[in-house]
């Protein structure tokens, strides 16, 4: 059973899953322990499946709780067409089993699982916080974004809907949170012990910098952003054989990495809006003068951190006189490549100029 895969729905209708919250064994315990030290962004799908393992066995346990379920069941197969094909009335009823248990409970307990979750927690207006031994995690769920510091020193932006584990102290030679959802990380610049950030199976390792991470619980993706300094990123697969980083991609500044999960691979592509890496004055200077294009590629190249890739032999005799001060990145290269009748196309977080050439001048 690949574990990895199943949600927190699937994994409480695992057998193994369930003894193992029911009536724990050492292998079993051993087994759990070790897929979360391999798989520690699988956190909160465990979580959120023992605790739909457990609020199951305390509605089995009370007979009145079972007694309103069967009555709100009765009222839901009322509601059904009398002319529903048997195919769906029989998906309907293994539907009865757990997962409507379940669901049923939420709705009957009225945030008894949140509140059970929380108890002895204090929770600030903007969000709810859970201490767990050494460990904290946080969920907002307010409608603006909140703001976490850490213990080092760096700030993590958490938007709504976001949930951040990290612990009290960072405490080792690694720097580790679980992210779920949407944050921006500002993280404290430390050399000699990286900031390890897990996300649904995505690895992102900084040693000091800011960038932005959008991991969705059940999407398909997870990507990542930089705004500035470098960025390690990979597939959390342990292994033996090959260290896992080395099988990721860097990233600077204006470059996202997109991650697939089911395929466990990932792609670099240009962010959305690429920013200025200059100062103001110096993208004033964006006005040139029969100048070759290979000098107005490598200024555009200084200015967003990006690689512009043309064939300079075909180009040697193409030179522009242009204003591109106002423009962003695209319009630029909007511009330029009508000037020269020439496409581009973004190819890896690159630039990649094609054209015919330019007539050398007599």
């Amino acid at each position: 059973m690949n574990y990895y895969l199943l949600d927190a729905e699937d994994l409480a209708a695992d057998d193994y899953f369930k003894e193992w919250v029911s009536s724990p064994t050492p292998d079993a315990d051993a087994f759990w322990k070790t897929f979360l030290h391999d798989y520690p962004e699988r956190y909160y799908q465990i979580e959120e499946a023992r605790q739909l393992v457990t609020a199951l066995r305390e509605i089995q346990d009370q007979p009145e709780q079972t007694a309103r379920v069967e009555g709100i069941w009765k009222r839901i197969e009322q509601t059904l067409e009398p002319a529903q094909p048997a195919r769906l009335i029989q998906g309907i009823n293994w539907l009865r089993g757990w997962q409507v248990a379940a669901l049923l409970l939420m709705t009957l307990s009225a945030g008894w699982l949140g509140l059970n979750r929380l108890k002895g927690s204090p929770a600030p207006k903007d969000g709810l916080v859970q201490a767990n031994n050494d460990w904290i995690e946080t969920l907002n769920e307010a409608s603006q974004s909140m703001q976490i510091q850490l213990a080092d020193g760096s700030l993590v932006k958490l938007l709504q809907g976001g949930r951040l584990r990290y612990r009290k102290e960072l405490v080792g030679p690694q720097r580790e949170v679980y992210l779920t959802g949407e944050a921006f990380f500002q993280v404290r610049k430390n050399p000699t012990r990286p900031f390890i950030v897990y996300a649904n199976g995505l690895v992102t390792k900084v040693l000091g910098t800011s960038f932005r991470i959008n991991a969705p619980v059940n999407a398909s993706t997870v990507t990542v952003d930089v705004k500035t300094g470098r960025v390690s990123v990979y597939a959390n697969q342990p292994s033996r054989v090959q260290d896992p980083e080395s099988k990721g991609m860097v990233l600077t500044p204006n470059q996202k990495a997109v991650f697939h999960r089911d395929a466990a691979t990932l792609d670099k592509i240009l962010v959305d809006s690429p920013s200025l890496l200059i100062s103001r004055k110096e993208s004033q200077q964006f006005v040139f003068e029969d100048t070759p294009v290979a000098q107005i590629f490598s200024a555009i190249e200084r200015a967003y951190g990006v690689d512009v890739i043309f064939d300079e032999e075909v180009m040697q005799h193409c030179s522009l006189t242009l204003s591109l001060d106002d423009e962003d990145l695209f319009q630029k290269l909007d511009v330029i490549c009508k000037v020269l009748n020439a496409q581009y196309k973004l190819i890896d977080a690159q630039i990649v100029i094609y054209s015919e050439g330019c007539r050398k001048s007599m």
